[in-house]
């Protein structure tokens, strides 16, 4: 039996689920939008759309060039090992995500720097008073590491590099697959031989100029070894 005290109850989550909803929506909108202008580009399930399979990756170069020659602005490649100068064909600017790996990799150096000169002798100093400061073991009983002077650069070298490398490395990767919207075990290819011998060339629904006659002239055109519209068996 549903009391009046239970609807209530329920009105309440109503509310509340849609307020969070609208809040945590807002912010991952913004958030995506940020990453497509930051990184140039425009994030789409294939889902929609047409696409063609070819037997080389010179016909892929091709097919791509020519797609975008088109006017078709959403489109999309898949092979089964990078192809040099595709982006190109495909109209991609050079790749921001290096500017991620920098910025990172400096995170990492500053972060061991500043870890290593910190933890010190005597480079602590007290912050207002010794009853609050925040290191005050570091203060009370100072320790000299390997009877090294204070600020001692070359000892410092084999952190820093390694603080380096692990942070531009773990920035990249997680960028990478931001922008990705990786890990998506649901996620489906649109055609299995991607990963084995063949090479696609996607065309979105919502791709400026979509036209599917004209898409399957265009691909014909192309010499595509089999055209076929998403999810059609």
């Amino acid at each position: 039996m549903v009391t009046k005290r239970d609807d209530i109850i329920e009105k309440i989550f109503e509310k509340l689920e849609k307020f969070l909803d609208a809040f945590f929506g807002a912010q991952t909108r913004a958030f995506n939008n940020f990453i497509n202008r930051f990184f140039v580009y425009r994030y789409e399930e294939a889902n929609t759309g047409m696409y063609a399979v070819f037997h080389s990756p010179e016909r892929l170069l091709k097919a791509a060039k020519a797609v975008r020659e088109r006017g078709y602005d959403q489109f999309d490649c898949f092979s089964p090992f990078p192809i040099h100068g595709l982006e190109y064909a495909m109209g991609y600017q050079r790749s921001k995500l290096p500017y991620v790996t920098f910025f990172g990799g400096l995170t990492g150096f500053i972060l061991a720097v500043f870890v290593q000169t910190i933890s010190h002798e005597n480079i602590i100093p007290y912050t207002f008073t010794r009853a609050i400061d925040a290191y005050p073991n570091l203060n009370s009983y100072p320790l000299n590491y390997g009877g090294k002077p204070t600020f001692s650069w070359p000892a410092m070298i084999p952190i820093s590099f390694e603080l380096t490398v692990l942070f531009a490395g773990l920035s990249t990767v997680i960028t990478l697959m931001i922008l990705s919207r990786m890990p998506k075990p649901s996620r489906i290819p649109l055609d299995e031989r991607i990963t084995d011998d063949k090479f696609v060339l996607w065309i979105s629904g919502s791709s400026k100029n979509y036209n599917e006659d004209q898409i399957r002239a265009l691909f014909q055109e192309l010499g595509a070894e089999e055209i076929k519209k998403v999810g059609e068996k």
